[in-house]
């Protein structure tokens, strides 16, 4: 079963003690996790083998012929399924949709392998930030350039500025894509797709600031020189970074966080719809 091959060990871990007829609480006890993360580990089963349920879980690993699931799982056979087996999987049904984002990110920090991959997310917003700060101001110079020019007409100062535009927030859709798919295809999960987007779109606002303090602090920007740190400082130097930082720093940051948090989920959630739409055959849809 080809599907089975794209489980991590973790659910090939729950699997495995799912056909021993353990319950979720045994299974969470025996593998010294929760409750909810068996069952958030269950969802991604479920979808990832295009089941819906327990029963079909066991059903169709049970039926599959010359034990090749036993060898993909372990030694592991279907020991009991109990006379409450379907009430077993009302509740964990029931429990998988009452799952928030809330519960997504206790889960991310109880699984070592997802955590990491959020550190990922996380590091890989602050260095596209960074960056990016770099990229604006070549850019802007670049457009600057071409606008003052005398041979732009008036038709194309106005294909200049949406080139502009296309230019300067069009690659905003890598870090919502690129780490919406990723983690789509990992997990199967909507939720954490979104919040993947979300988190890296966040990060890179504060990487881009943390840069900016760093270029105004240590290097120094044109005209605002008397903001670097090393070198002669003005009596009132304090005085000017308390001015200049809130309104130059924090509270754009505060205010492109929250844009962050809306764009990046909305475009990660674009991104997942189109993405599971077009490979459809092979993946459903994870509400977790």
């Amino acid at each position: 079963m080809e599907q089975v091959n794209r489980l991590s060990e973790r659910e090939k871990e729950v699997v495995k003690l799912l056909l021993q007829g353990k319950s979720n609480k045994q299974i969470a006890l025996r593998l010294g996790i929760s409750g909810r993360t068996v069952e958030f580990h269950l969802t991604n089963v479920y979808a990832k083998l295009h089941v819906s349920s327990r029963i079909e879980l066991i059903l169709e690993l049970g039926n599959t012929p010359g034990g090749r699931i036993a060898r993909l799982l372990g030694d592991s056979t279907v020991a009991s399924l109990g006379e409450n087996a379907e009430n077993r999987d009302e509740h964990d049904s029931q429990s998988n949709r009452a799952t928030s984002f809330r519960d997504a990110v206790s889960i991310i920090g109880k699984e070592p392998e997802m955590k990491k991959r959020w550190i990922l997310y996380f590091l890989a917003g602050l260095i596209f930030g960074a960056a990016y700060w770099h990229y604006f101001s070549i850019v802007a110079r670049f457009f600057n350039d071409l606008d003052t020019s005398s041979s732009v007409s008036t038709v194309g100062e106005g294909w200049l500025f949406i080139i502009a535009l296309l230019t300067y927030f069009g690659v905003w859709l890598i870090p919502a894509i690129l780490p919406a798919v990723y983690e789509f295809h990992r997990s199967t999960s909507l939720r954490l797709s979104v919040l993947a987007a979300v988190t890296v779109w966040v990060s890179a606002v504060l990487g881009y600031y943390v840069n900016y303090v760093v270029m105004l602090a240590v290097f120094g920007l044109p005209n605002m020189e008397y903001l670097v740190i090393f070198g002669q400082r003005t009596s009132s130097f304090w005085q000017d970074w308390g001015k200049v930082f809130p309104k130059l720093i924090f509270y754009n940051l505060l205010k492109w966080a929250v844009v962050g948090v809306f764009a990046g989920g909305i475009a990660g959630f674009i991104t997942c719809s189109v993405y599971s739409s077009l490979s459809k055959k092979h993946y459903k849809i994870s509400p977790v």
